[in-house]
């Protein structure tokens, strides 16, 4: 049973999604929408934006960040302006546009500026491009969105400033990330994605479903984690794995169990797919990319032995283990009856024997540090 719990752990160690394509409707209020028109249209009924006197919104270029604040505000219903201290920006004076509303938000807390270490003057930068990790942490502020997952986004480690409120959106499911489990927090946030992070926020229907969502990275454990995994076959049994280094491209892992003995785990991940298995080179299974509802696969490696054809049986399960609450843990079903959980960024934190009624746990995930 063991070697069968270990078998089982290859597999493992898969939470993110692409903004869904949306086609152009006959209520579009700019001329040059043609995605997210249900979001942009959303904030303008609402008076939030306004795009531009020729009709246009000018959806993908960057929005600025006194843009954003004024968005906020505005989304906020914050209609008087006045009273707030001045914030003392080197860069935006009393009679500058955007001052007022630069104040504002300084006195409501959600930015604060820059200052030069060296001269020691704040600035707000009003006409910069916002990126996606200062996207995350208007939003949060503004809202007061607050929680923590224990997936991460491969580019954003727990030491990022932006890691917080990163982290926030995506435990209030405002933010998926992309389908590689990256966020990308330093690359400049178009006007059109802005405002489906802003719309997400105040209207839950335009949350994306997890259900539908593509996953094409991701799978490989988080090199950063520790991951500590126990096993049915014995409750004072478990393994503690920890990543030890990367060679041309495969990740190498090392297990070492309550009784001492170590085991020496391989995942590699491209555009095509996960590869689990072991530093010998032997491969224990596979997983193809893009990986979504109802994707059905076979791993034929061992010899003598039938094929092993695996389902994903669902997208958006939510499971708890000793390590935690997972929402949108990816369920795959395999032709050995078993039942096995991935959540991106994470790995495989729980597996599951249906061939008995009820179902039996045979290794879930204890810790992750």
């Amino acid at each position: 049973m063991k070697k069968f719990g270990r078998m089982l752990l290859a597999l493992s160690l898969l939470v993110t999604v692409i903004i869904p394509f949306q086609h152009a409707d006959a209520s579009n209020k700019f001329t040059d929408v043609t995605l997210y028109e249900k979001e942009i249209n959303f904030l303008a009924d609402k008076g939030i934006i306004n795009g531009y006197n020729n009709g246009t919104f000018q959806p993908e270029a960057s929005i600025k960040r006194i843009q954003a604040v004024q968005m906020l505000l505005r989304a906020k219903g914050i209609k008087d302006l006045s009273g707030a201290p001045d914030p003392n920006f080197a860069d935006l004076k009393k009679g500058d546009y955007g001052y007022e509303e630069a104040a504002k938000a300084v006195q409501l807390g959600f930015i604060s500026g820059k200052q030069d270490s060296k001269t020691g003057k704040k600035y707000f930068n009003p006409w910069d491009t916002l990126t996606r990790g200062q996207m995350a942490k208007v939003l949060s502020l503004a809202y007061n969105l607050k929680g923590t997952t224990v997936s991460e986004f491969y580019d954003v480690p727990s030491t990022d400033g932006f890691y917080t409120y990163i982290n926030a959106l995506a435990y209030n499911n405002v933010t998926t990330g992309y389908s590689n489990n990256t966020f990308k927090p330093y690359q400049s946030i178009s006007r059109q994605h802005f405002s489906v992070f802003l719309a997400r926020t105040l209207d839950s229907s335009f949350k994306e479903n997890a259900a539908n969502r593509v996953i094409t990275g991701g799978l490989k454990p988080n090199p950063r984690k520790t991951y500590v995994y126990s096993y049915a076959f014995d409750d004072n049994y478990s393994e503690t794995v920890k990543y030890t280094g990367t060679d041309s491209g495969i990740d190498n892992w090392t297990g070492r169990d309550t009784d001492g003995e170590t085991y020496d785990y391989a995942y590699s991940e491209d555009k095509d797919g996960f590869i689990a298995g072991w530093q010998d080179g032997f491969i224990s299974s596979t997983v193809p990319y893009p990986l979504k509802l109802n994707t059905k696969w076979t791993d034929d490696f061992y010899e003598d032995e039938d094929p092993i054809t695996y389902v994903v049986t669902s997208m958006n399960k939510t499971i708890t283990t000793p390590a935690g609450t997972f929402k949108n843990a990816i369920e795959i079903k395999s032709s050995l009856n078993t039942s096995e959980y991935y959540v991106q960024g994470v790995g495989l934190v729980l597996m599951l024997d249906t061939s008995v009624k009820p179902s039996e746990k045979i290794q879930e995930l204890k810790k992750i540090y």
